[in-house]
């Protein structure tokens, strides 16, 4: 039962991380359908990788630093 709890943590701070950044990056691009396409997009400034690995992988803070450079 402890290692479902905690799954179901982890799944949760991913999700969690995931809408925070799809939230931040629509102000970005201008909407669902161009955040989306950034989500999966292999970005050079993140090591090649797409934002969407990177909060899969727990890096979420990554990305977030990534978006704060993009935005005044």
């Amino acid at each position: 039962m402890e290692a479902l709890r905690m799954r179901f943590q982890e799944q949760s701070r991913k999700a969690q991380a995931y809408y925070t950044i799809m939230h931040r990056i629509r102000g970005v691009v201008g909407g669902d359908d161009a955040a989306s396409a950034w989500m999966n997009e292999p970005l050079p400034a993140l090591e090649g990788k797409t934002p969407a690995q990177l909060v899969s992988d727990g890096r979420e803070e990554e990305v977030l630093g990534y978006l704060d450079s993009l935005t005044p």
